[in-house]
């Protein structure tokens, strides 16, 4: 049995609120850090730095002040009224008197206040139920928002991925991911010794082709000849690129400067007889082409001086008259 007296119920109401207050202010950063981490985590970001952790506290700060002010205004504020409604409840002074005719209605005057008291008690508790179910939701749609703006998130990131290796006009490579193979097939034909070309393709008089028929019929044909490249190169370890206007690059590993020749040239023709734009009878669009290619007999210092090389024949084609295929030395 408890030995307490009536005086100190209030106090203790007091001391279990103010302890509950403490141990939300406490527990609501911890929460709010762990769950910002994993929001960042998801992500898959890289290594925190300086900036972004003081980013990431701010934010804590900002969430877990938010938090403590909701349930300061839903939850604390109700319970001191209701303690302090109890506090009022006792002590209001119970008179013992026996007389009989002044006990009957002072006994009921007390019963009815008590019954107003706890009539408040119980107006207060559904406040309660009904502000915590508030928060409740609120707290809902929140974790709702924030998984569709992670899932938002997640999309874009992956689109940005793709978008960051696709070449957005005609849907082959762009050149980051030609770089990235031209090392790595360069740096695999040292090691086994085997055959790499490389033939960079220029279209010929595309600035006056788009004069003449419009940007929508460049983009067009832009489109047709990356088409052909890709029809022509489909080996698994073919790549070609686009990189950047009307100039592409096709890799062909395991390829000599005799095999990759003729296929080049079968191609040169092939984009002849599209005679674009749509089969104009007007002089067609044709390319140049410089090709180089490295062998064990004709081996290259670096990837770079390979691409330089073709870069080179390139110019050299187009120095002689366009519309032909030129070989490295």
């Amino acid at each position: 049995m408890s030995t307490e007296s009536p005086d100190e119920l209030p106090g203790r109401e007091t001391r279990r609120l103010g302890s509950l207050r403490l141990r939300l202010t406490l527990a609501l950063p911890l929460l709010n850090v762990l769950a910002v981490a994993a929001f960042e985590w998801s992500l898959g970001g890289d290594a925190p730095t300086p900036e972004g952790l003081a980013r990431l506290a701010w934010l804590v700060l900002l969430l877990s002040a938010a938090q403590l002010l909701l349930v300061e205004l839903w939850m604390l504020r109700p319970l001191r009224r209701l303690a302090a409604g109890c506090e009022a409840m006792e002590s209001v002074p119970m008179p013992l008197t026996t007389d009989g005719e002044g006990a009957a209605p002072r006994l009921a005057v007390e019963l009815d206040r008590i019954g107003h008291a706890m009539q408040r008690a119980r107006d207060s508790l559904w406040q309660q139920e009904q502000a915590a179910r508030e928060l409740q939701r609120e707290l809902t749609e929140q974790r709702q928002q924030l998984d569709q703006a992670q899932a938002t998130l997640e999309a874009n990131r992956r689109e940005l991925a793709s978008l960051e290796r696709v070449d957005t006009l005609t849907g082959i490579a762009n050149q980051r991911v030609f770089d990235e193979a031209l090392r790595r097939e360069f740096k695999r034909a040292q090691r086994q010794r085997g055959l790499l070309a490389l033939a960079v393709l220029d279209l010929d008089q595309f600035r006056q082709f788009n004069e003449t028929h419009g940007r929508e019929a460049g983009d067009a044909a832009l489109q047709r000849v990356a088409a052909l490249l890709s029809t022509r190169f489909k080996r698994d370890t073919d790549l070609v690129a686009r990189l950047g206007g009307e100039e592409f690059v096709a890799l062909l590993p395991g390829f000599g400067m005799a095999e990759a020749q003729g296929v080049l040239e079968s191609l040169r023709e092939e984009l002849r007889a599209l005679r674009l734009p749509d089969g104009s009878s007007e002089q067609p669009l044709t390319v140049s082409i410089g090709l180089a290619a490295a062998s064990p007999a004709h081996p290259y210092l670096s990837a770079q001086a390979l691409l330089q090389a073709a870069d080179e024949a390139l110019y050299i084609a187009k120095h002689a008259g366009r519309d032909r295929l030129s070989l490295a030395a």
